[in-house]
C-alpha cells in the first residue's frame, strides 16, 4: 500500500467516526450557565470592546432560561465595580478570531438571520458557529491524542485506543450536546502541550525557541482552565529524568541548560497566562486571586474518595476507562518510561488537584468532567493497557472493551443526567453538598436503561435535536444545520491536506 495512503487511513478512520457522533448527537442550544460565563469574555470583546459584562448577561437572559436569569448574574459586582466572571478566559481567546469574522459578515449582511443593525450576539448564527468551532476542537483533541499514542504503540493500537476514548469519556457529552464550555478547548490544548513536550524530548532538542514555545501552551493552556497550569510539571519531571539518565561528566556540562529551559517553559507560561492574571486584576483589583474564594480549595485532599468511587459522578462508575489508562501508563513504563512516568505523575497530579476541590463534582454538569482535559493521557494510557493483552485476544477483547465502554457512557449520557441517575448537587458554593446513592441502586438503574434501550435501540442511539433526529422526524433542516454542515465540510478537508502536506513533508526529511 502506498505510504501516502497507508498514513492518511487512521485519519479517514477518526474522521468517520467522528461523523457518526456528529449526525447522532450534535445539538444546536443557546448558551446557559457556564457556557455564557466563557462567552461573554468574547462577545464584549468583539461586540463592546471592553469587560463590562451586565449587558452581555442581560442579552443572554432572554434564550438561557428562566433559571439562569433568575441568579441575576448581571447585579453582582466585585471590590472594583465590575461584574465578576468566575471563569476563565481562554476559551473565549480561542474563540476570538472566528467571532469577530462572523461578526464583520453581519455587519456586510451576509448572516441570514441577524439585522446589522440590532445583532446581539446571541442570535443562531452565533451560537451555530461558535458551537461547531468547539465541536472541531474536539475533533483535534482526538487527532492530537492518537498522534502521540502512535509514537510508542502499534498504529492499531493507537486507532482502537482513541476510537473507544471517543465514547468512554464525559468529553462526548461536552463536544456534542453543551459545545460551549470550555471542556473540547481544554482537551485539545493540554494535547498540543503533550504532543510539543514529547517531540522536543524525543529530539532532545532544549533550546530557547524549544523552552518559550513549550511554556506559552502550558499557559494558554492555564487560560482555558486555571488547574492546567499544573503541566508545568511535565517539563520539569521529564527534563529531570533525561539529565539524571546522562553520564555523571555529561550532567556537569549540562546543568545550565537544563535550568534555563525551565526558566525559559516558566517565562513562556507567565507571558501567556499574563492575560488571565491582567482580567483579573481589573475585576477583582489582584493579579492573583480564586474567584471562587479562598475556601474553594483544601490542599489536604478530602475529596479524593468520592471523586473515585462516588455513584455522583466517580471516576469508577461514571468513567471506569481511567482506572484502565491508570494500569496502561504502569505498563508502558517498561517500554516507553520516558513518556509513561511524567504522564503517570500528570494523572496522579492532576487527581489530586482535584480531589482538593470543594465542588469536586463539578456543579450541575455531566459526570467527571473536569478530567476531561487529561484525554491524551488516557489515550496513551488505554492503549499502554491494550498492549497487555495476548496478541492473539488483542483484537477482540480491544471491540469487546470499546463496546462495554462506549455502551456504559452512552447510557449515561443518554438518561443519567435527565434522571439524576447517581445522585444530585444539594447545595453550592458556599456550603458545596451532595447527595449519592448506594452502588447497587446505580448499578439497578444503569441494567434498567440497558433493557429499555434495547427494546427502542432507535431512540436510544439518536439524541433528540441533532441532525439525524431532525431527518428521521422529516423537519426541514435548519440554516444553522446547513451553516455548521459547510463550516466542518471546509475545516475537514483543509485538514486532509494539511495531513497530507505534513506526511510528504516527514517522508523527503527520512529520505
Amino acid at each position: 500500500m502506498n505510504w501516502r495512503l497507508r498514513s492518511i487511513i487512521p485519519f479517514l478512520i477518526l474522521l468517520a467516526v467522528f461523523s457518526v457522533q456528529w449526525l447522532l448527537l450534535f445539538s444546536l442550544r443557546a448558551p446557559t450557565w457556564d457556557a455564557v460565563s466563557y462567552y461573554v469574555y468574547a462577545r464584549s470583546a468583539v461586540f463592546d470592546h471592553d469587560l463590562e459584562f451586565a449587558n452581555d448577561y442581560q442579552l443572554s437572559y432572554p434564550t438561557a432560561g428562566e433559571d439562569f436569569a433568575s441568579k441575576e448574574l448581571d447585579q453582582i459586582q466585585t471590590v472594583t465595580g465590575y461584574v465578576q466572571n468566575i471563569f476563565a478566559v481562554g476559551t473565549s481567546v480561542l474563540w476570538l478570531p472566528w467571532l469577530a469574522l462572523l461578526r464583520l459578515a453581519a455587519v456586510f449582511n451576509w448572516a441570514p438571520g441577524v439585522a446589522s443593525t440590532a445583532m446581539t450576539g446571541y442570535e443562531p448564527f452565533f451560537v451555530a458557529n461558535i458551537s461547531m468551532l468547539s465541536v472541531l476542537f474536539g475533533f483535534l483533541a482526538y487527532l492530537i491524542s492518537y498522534l502521540v499514542t502512535e509514537s510508542v504503540t502499534s498504529r492499531m493500537i493507537a486507532l482502537a485506543a482513541t476510537i473507544t476514548l471517543m465514547f468512554a469519556t464525559p468529553l462526548l457529552y461536552y463536544q456534542f450536546r453543551e459545545p460551549m464550555y470550555s471542556h473540547t478547548a481544554s482537551a485539545m490544548v493540554v494535547a498540543l502541550v503533550v504532543l510539543f513536550w514529547w517531540r522536543q524530548l524525543q529530539a532532545e532538542q532544549f533550546g530557547f525557541w524549544q523552552g518559550l514555545g513549550l511554556g506559552a501552551l502550558i499557559g494558554l493552556a492555564g487560560l482555558v482552565r486555571w488547574q492546567n497550569l499544573a503541566y508545568l510539571a511535565l517539563p520539569a519531571v521529564s527534563i529531570t529524568m533525561w539529565w539524571f539518565s546522562l553520564p555523571r561528566d555529561e550532567r556537569n556540562h549540562t546543568w545550565l541548560e537544563v535550568a534555563v529551559y525551565l526558566l525559559l517553559v516558566a517565562a513562556g507560561a507567565l507571558l501567556a497566562f499574563a492575560l488571565q492574571m491582567i482580567v483579573w486584576r481589573v475585576l477583582y483589583g489582584s493579579f492573583i486571586t480564586i474567584p471562587q474564594g479562598s475556601g474553594f480549595m483544601d490542599w489536604r485532599a478530602p475529596y479524593l474518595n468520592p471523586l473515585l468511587f462516588s455513584t455522583f459522578r466517580g471516576l469508577l462508575p461514571w468513567m471506569p476507562v481511567f482506572f484502565l489508562s491508570l494500569v496502561g501508563l504502569l505498563a508502558l513504563s517498561r517500554r516507553s518510561p520516558q513518556l509513561a512516568w511524567p504522564l503517570l505523575i500528570m494523572l496522579l497530579l492532576v487527581i489530586y488537584i482535584n480531589g482538593s476541590t470543594r465542588d469536586w463534582f463539578a456543579g450541575g454538569g455531566y459526570g467527571p468532567r473536569r478530567l476531561t482535559s487529561e484525554l491524551v493521557l488516557l489515550v496513551v494510557g488505554y492503549a499502554g493497557f491494550l498492549q497487555l493483552v495476548p496478541c492473539h485476544l488483542r483484537s477482540w477483547i480491544a471491540t469487546f472493551l470499546g463496546i462495554l465502554l462506549g455502551s456504559h457512557q452512552w447510557l449515561l449520557l443518554r438518561y443519567g443526567l435527565a434522571e439524576s441517575l447517581g445522585g444530585r448537587v444539594l447545595s453550592m458554593n458556599p456550603t458545596f453538598e451532595w447527595e449519592d446513592e448506594a452502588l447497587s441502586t446505580f448499578l439497578t438503574d444503569l441494567l434498567r436503561l440497558a433493557n429499555e434501550s434495547a427494546q427502542d435501540p432507535l431512540q436510544a442511539l439518536v439524541f433528540p435535536g441533532s441532525p439525524l433526529d431532525v431527518f428521521l422526524r422529516l423537519r426541514e433542516p435548519s440554516w444553522e444545520h446547513l451553516t455548521v454542515l459547510i463550516m466542518t465540510s471546509l475545516f475537514v478537508i483543509l485538514l486532509f491536506v494539511v495531513a497530507l502536506l505534513v506526511q510528504q513533508s516527514a517522508a523527503s526529511r527520512s529520505h
